[in-house]
């Protein structure tokens, strides 16, 4: 028993590895870890920030609209790519759901997913989230690809990325909070 007590971390630790070796345990260990380990994102260093050249990019939305995303010129934007299978993007979507429905009027969401419309559809009922889901209907501008999900990109209202996160975040800390109000305020730049 003393040589438990002892051992208990290791023990814990040993047994988390073992339920990922259960496919139906898997992706809800891994959102799990993701969960805990996410940190705040942070504003890009300003020799980092990039202008997206082209607004001009087509969405279909889950109602079957096509948006364009120069709808979004001179508003501050949250831009995630992601997909139902992706441990780290399960993970995230409750911060960016808080996210959303805190600033879902004042800052314009995309949440972006190469999956069935109907399978979004179905995934996002049972997880009872209201994000604004779209596919990709034209090609990427260039400064939005990435090999890697979740990506997301804030841009300013002048159409700067001055955030990118790859891999999941705290999305709804008070910090990400602060940034999205200064990025509400800032006047545009004629």
């Amino acid at each position: 028993m003393n040589w438990i007590k002892k051992r208990k971390w290791d023990l814990l630790f040993l047994l988390l590895i073992g339920l990922l070796f259960i496919p139906s345990v898997r992706k809800p260990v891994q959102v799990f870890v993701q969960r805990i380990i996410a940190t705040s994102p942070d504003e890009l260093a300003e020799s980092e920030k990039v202008e997206v050249n082209s607004y001009d990019w087509e969405l279909l939305s889950m109602k079957g609209e096509v948006v364009n995303f120069s709808e979004s010129i001179g508003r501050p934007v949250v831009l995630n790519l992601w997909a139902t299978w992706c441990p780290p993007c399960i993970a995230e979507m409750p911060a960016l759901q808080n996210l959303y429905d805190s600033f879902g009027i004042e800052v314009d969401f995309y949440f972006v997913s190469s999956e069935d419309s109907d399978k979004l559809k179905k995934w996002l009922k049972s997880k009872e989230y209201n994000l604004p889901v779209y596919n990709a209907y034209s090609a990427y501008p260039k400064e939005f690809e990435s090999n890697t999900l979740p990506t997301t990109f804030v841009l300013n209202k002048q159409g700067r990325i001055v955030m990118k996160e790859v891999g999941s975040a705290k999305w709804d800390s008070d910090g990400v909070k602060d940034f999205l109000q200064e990025l509400i305020d800032e006047k545009q730049a004629n």
